[in-house]
């Protein structure tokens, strides 16, 4: 963890505000998607894509720096 840390860091700050927020509800805090969706003033199902597709960003962003899962 202490290696994949700083660049999984580094990979949340380059998503957008709204991405990063996304991400960080849903993954960290665990919260659903209503919820994220309600932070964001999104429907659920457009909070859901969101988060997909931040994730899909951020996955992008780690295969680049060689983390991949």
């Amino acid at each position: 963890w202490s290696a994949v840390s700083p660049v999984l860091d580094e990979a949340m700050h380059e998503l957008t505000e709204a991405d990063r927020v996304a991400v960080l509800l849903r993954c960290f805090e665990r919260r659903p998607f209503a919820e994220v969706g309600a932070r964001l003033g999104l429907t659920e199902n457009a909070a859901r894509m969101r988060v997909d597709r931040a994730l899909d960003k951020l996955r992008a962003r780690l295969a680049k720096r060689g983390v991949t899962s």
